[in-house]
């Protein structure tokens, strides 16, 4: 809504974005925190292969439909694990909650971030 694209943010990682079903098929958000996370200066923006693909979590379908929300939240992950990512960086918070939670079961060392950590983290407010 600002048409701010640089916040002047730095982040020195390799990150690879998720982009959640709710912000982007409900919100139409989907451009603007790629324009953000590609003005922060030291972030390596990877692709994520099949990145439009719901991480599981989906509120109360991640607990009735729970062997099924497992299986996506599992490959969600290993397409960000073969990305080289250090990261993963998403705007909703459910969705980080879930890959969070599989990548530490899964014992693989990428850090799930809001895109607000991110640049907060990169202009140290």
């Amino acid at each position: 809504m600002l048409k701010v694209t640089d916040v002047g943010a730095t982040f020195r990682a390799r990150a690879t974005f998720h982009p959640s079903c709710h912000g982007a098929r409900l919100l139409g958000v989907r451009d603007e925190p790629l324009q953000l996370l590609a003005a922060v200066r030291g972030l390596t923006l990877l692709p994520l292969t099949r990145s439009e693909d719901c991480c599981g979590f989906g509120g109360t379908f991640a607990v009735k439909l729970s062997a099924i929300s497992a299986a996506m939240v599992q490959e969600k992950t290993e397409h960000i694990e073969a990305s080289g990512a250090t990261h993963v960086v998403s705007t909703d918070l459910g969705c980080l909650l879930n890959i969070a939670g599989r990548l530490a079961k899964r014992g693989l060392p990428i850090r799930a971030l809001h895109l607000a950590e991110v640049l907060t983290e990169g202009t140290g407010s």
